[in-house]
């Protein structure tokens, strides 16, 4: 969220924003893949049994271990779904996007690092879009367009991305966003009478 508190490797600039994907939508890939695990581990003594019959059929003809080639096949399967589930979620875990008071910026990889960034003096337009899984889980795409050889940024699955925008908007207007700090409340002290409580029982319950 919005600290200006934290600082960058650059004297003098300050982080403003700085997030991940929106975990939902941009490992949706991930969790279809999952789902398809769940399915093929529910049904695999069903498959191994139709594996078993087919083989029963033909084995008389043809020697081919169905049974072991099914086993094998699932589990091989199952397997690199998993790895790629894994691979997903690192991906994931390793791209940044960060807002500074100088540039919007862009991190990612998991073995190869890439970093990619944009001060707003060079940024021309920005483009924000939003599918119907994004628009319900309040994320989206930005894509920051700047004027040297059509290069651009693209900020997939962000999370809030008017507030982006409008961030992004008013760092290139110069009108850096202010954030209010709230102020404790005071705990009232209790009113003290000068009466006794004695006194306060026989006022109120005098004849």
């Amino acid at each position: 969220m919005f600290d200006r508190n934290k600082r960058s490797s650059i004297p003098g600039e300050r982080i403003l924003y700085k997030t991940r994907p929106r975990f939902v939508v941009s490992l949706k890939s991930a969790i279809i893949k999952f789902i398809i695990v769940l399915i093929l581990v529910y049904f695999f003594t069903t498959l191994i049994k139709y594996a078993a019959m087919v083989q029963g059929r033909v084995g008389a003809f043809i020697n081919i271990p169905f049974v072991e080639g099914t086993t094998d096949l699932i589990v091989i399967v199952i397997l690199l779904l998993l790895v790629w589930i894994l691979w997903n979620y690192l991906s994931w875990r390793s791209t940044y996007y960060t807002l500074t008071n100088q540039r919007v910026m862009l991190r990612s990889g998991v073995i190869r690092k890439k970093s990619a960034y944009m001060h707003y003096n060079k940024i021309q337009d920005i483009v924000v879009s939003q599918s119907v899984i994004e628009r319900i889980s309040y994320s989206g795409d930005i894509e920051v367009f700047g004027g040297h050889d059509n290069t651009s940024i693209i900020l997939e699955d962000i999370p809030n991305p008017g507030e982006v925008e409008d961030t992004i908007n008013r760092m290139i207007d110069g009108d850096e966003p202010e954030f209010e700090t709230k102020a404790p409340k005071k705990t009232e002290e209790p009113k003290i009478t000068g009466r006794s409580i004695m006194e306060e029982y026989d006022k109120k319950f005098k004849l």
